[in-house]
């Protein structure tokens, strides 16, 4: 009876350290850590239409493979972004309270039209290796589409 009592009670112990362990959220790091990359093009749709694949042998729009977002630099958060016709425009980053919302201002030369900044909606979550945006304006370097780019790194 004594041995009984003994193994229940180990038991229903290691049944809550089992079940308190499970319900820990994971030591997750916050999305302006995340993004805190060199980030080049994977995909790009504009308004909707795939135009290029990395490493694709039919691609619509080649210059996208000269597209990077650099966000690494810790120093007030700046950028250092290259657009497909190869200008790097620099500036700051910021992310949205909600983290829906990539915001790239001070931009220095000003891209046309945007008196310095550029605004990208986060779709779904960044993981370390994509990060998905959609440009929340139409873009006059590409004919004024809506772009949507899945971003990778490395």
């Amino acid at each position: 009876m004594q041995m009984k009592r003994y193994l229940l009670s180990y038991s229903l112990l290691a049944l809550t350290v089992l079940i308190a362990s499970s319900c820990k959220k994971p030591n997750s790091k916050p999305v302006s850590e995340i993004i805190r990359k060199v980030w080049t093009v994977n995909t790009v749709k504009e308004n909707n239409t795939l135009v290029y694949t990395k490493g694709g042998a039919s691609n619509i729009k080649t210059t996208y493979s000269k597209f990077k977002l650099d966000l690494s630099n810790v120093a007030q958060q700046t950028v250092r972004w290259t657009t497909i016709d190869d200008v790097t425009f620099v500036g700051n980053w910021t992310i949205s309270s909600d983290n829906k919302k990539l915001t790239l201002t001070n931009l220095q030369p000003q891209p046309t039209g945007s008196n310095g900044t550029v605004e990208f909606n986060i779709n779904g979550s960044p993981t370390e290796t994509q990060l998905n945006l959609t440009r929340t304006t139409p873009d006059p370097k590409t004919g004024n589409t809506t772009n949507e780019y899945q971003l990778v790194n490395p």
